[in-house]
């Protein structure tokens, strides 16, 4: 409900107050990004809590302890448990991110997410639904695993649907934050077609992986302005099926084995995944 009806809304208010940059809130593909959010009534976000607080409220009651730290977090301080939420959720994410932008067959359904040539608060909805399903399956089989409290998982989710769209925001924040956390000015980096920033802050909320592994961009005085691909679809319909076509031409042309490589260019052109 607070996804529905509450901060859905504040974001796209204050990018209206605190601009990054000059933007239209009217742009190319602004309807099929409000499909996206919206066609279920983002049920989604609460479907998936929903979902997780089940899963680990099962393995409480029929799992329970067992394996090598498994349900080590059901009688946790939540103060604990919150934490390791909180790293569980950022190191999935990370390597989930990473190896969706490495290895082209998981590319052409996050590429769904890079096409918009405007990035916003709304932008950030526009996904392929397996995507959303290869980002959340690591995280699901931790929590399942280590069973934290269902209530704090919820909290955490929704936490962490607010944290995308501010991250995805046109809002202008204080520099130092994109050394701690991913703000919008760190992230838009990663969104951007500039060659020194492809394959850079993969992070969802902090953003010590990227430090760590060397894949932060973050320049001081400068702010990206080339974003996605003119020529894919803004058409939601057209989005979830061009990934399997793309995914059949690529195997098709190059073999099976070149949808497994990793790519290795740092050119933007390399994220075209069919020759025109």
């Amino acid at each position: 409900m607070l996804s529905l009806y509450g901060w859905i809304w504040i974001i796209p208010i204050v990018e209206r107050l605190v601009p990054l940059k000059p933007q239209a809130f009217v742009r190319a593909g602004i309807i099929n990004d409000l499909i996206h959010t919206y066609h279920r009534f983002h049920l989604h976000s609460m479907i998936n809590a929903a979902f997780v607080a089940w899963l680990v409220t099962y393995a409480q009651q029929h799992g329970g302890q067992g394996l090598y730290l498994q349900g080590s977090l059901a009688n946790a301080h939540w103060v604990w448990s919150f934490i390791a939420l909180l790293f569980m959720g950022h190191i999935t994410f990370y390597v989930a991110h990473y190896y969706s932008h490495k290895i082209p067959l998981l590319w052409q359904f996050h590429r769904v997410h890079h096409s918009s040539l405007t990035l916003d608060s709304f932008s950030t909805s526009r996904f392929h639904v397996i995507d959303k399903a290869l980002f959340a399956a690591p995280y699901l089989m931790l929590v399942t695993y280590f069973q934290p409290d269902p209530a704090l998982v919820f909290l955490y989710i929704s936490f962490r649907d607010f944290w995308g769209r501010y991250g995805h925001g046109n809002i202008k924040d204080a520099h130092w934050l994109g050394y701690i956390l991913s703000n919008p000015k760190f992230h838009r980096w990663h969104h951007s077609n500039h060659p020194e920033a492809i394959d850079k802050n993969f992070s969802g909320e902090f953003n010590f992986m990227d430090y760590m592994f060397g894949t932060a961009y973050y320049p001081k005085d400068r702010i990206p302005d080339h974003f996605g691909e003119a020529n894919y679809s803004n058409n939601i319909i057209v989005q979830h099926y061009r990934p399997f076509v793309d995914i059949y031409k690529i195997a098709k042309k190059d073999g099976v084995m070149a949808l497994l490589r990793k790519q290795k260019s740092t050119s933007s052109e390399n994220y075209q995944a069919v020759s025109e």
